[in-house]
């Protein structure tokens, strides 16, 4: 076993039994004593570290008194093949790091990829599809998140991804939102998708235009069109034109009033 020193006082211990459910949801709860001695210690990311010394980046999602595992969780099982009846040790050290032990269903702790064999790995991952993970982190962690994309805004960079993950957990968004990552034929048309999803649950077909609020500037209504498929676009000319938006950079609406169709504009500059 790994842990061969004495526990310091500001250290502590807690395992987790993995159930079907915390694997299907993607997501792991902290138990509650450790969240109230330690919980306003936790940043919005959290390091895993195994006894080889390797180390998973997971961040940490929080309601209230209710504190979780999220994004980065399920690659974290995924990575050390983790099923249901296995068990996590976690001991918490500072900063939002942990060291974990992992044993299998037999008691036995498992026996933990060597740094070798995860070079490998990674350079058959990054040759066989350099950006299919990317596509399926960012759209796990919108739908946790409760955020809506388009299914063209869904092929991303490495790079896109992270920067979007990082811009959402920014904004602490309190409302329905969708999001749109700019692309060329947007900058040419002036104009921005709404995802069908988005655009089913919170308008009804007979909605002529809606209103959008950016920072340091009066709402104005925008018309917009709908399609076949039952999402709508619009187009932002003056907006695109003052912020000079270009392709790559990401967009988030976010429906700050229901009844009159009004929309929060968050911009990140792409790079």
């Amino acid at each position: 076993m790994a842990f061969n020193k004495r526990p310091q006082p500001n250290a502590s211990h807690f395992f987790k039994i993995i159930l079907p459910y915390s694997i299907e949801e993607k997501k792991l709860r902290i138990p509650k004593n450790f969240v109230k001695n330690f919980g306003c210690e936790l940043s919005k990311a959290a390091t895993l570290i195994d006894p080889n010394g390797r180390i998973s980046e997971v961040r940490i999602r929080k309601n209230g008194k209710t504190i979780w595992f999220h994004h980065g969780w399920y690659d974290f099982i995924k990575y050390y093949s983790i099923s249901a009846g296995y068990l996590v040790v976690f001991k918490y050290v500072k900063n939002s790091t942990f060291h974990v032990l992992i044993f299998d269903m037999t008691a036995c702790e498992i026996n933990y990829p060597s740094k070798s064999e995860e070079s490998k790995n990674e350079e058959f991952v990054e040759k066989e599809e350099p950006y299919e993970d990317n596509e399926c982190d960012l759209q796990d962690f919108l739908e946790e998140m409760g955020i809506c994309i388009a299914r063209k805004h869904r092929i991303v960079t490495t790079e896109q991804s992270k920067r979007a993950v990082k811009f959402v957990e920014s904004l602490e968004l309190k409302n329905p939102s969708f999001m749109v990552i700019l692309q060329q034929s947007d900058i040419n048309h002036h104009r921005v998708y709404v995802p069908v999803k988005f655009a089913k649950e919170f308008f009804c077909r007979d909605t002529k235009s809606i209103k959008i609020l950016v920072s340091g500037e009066n709402e104005k209504p925008h018309q917009i069109n709908w399609i076949q498929n039952g999402g709508f676009v619009f187009t932002m000319v003056r907006i695109m034109k003052s912020k000079k938006l270009k392709e790559g950079d990401i967009c988030i609406f976010e429906l700050i009033r229901k009844n009159k169709f009004l929309l929060k504009l968050y911009v990140l500059k792409g790079k």
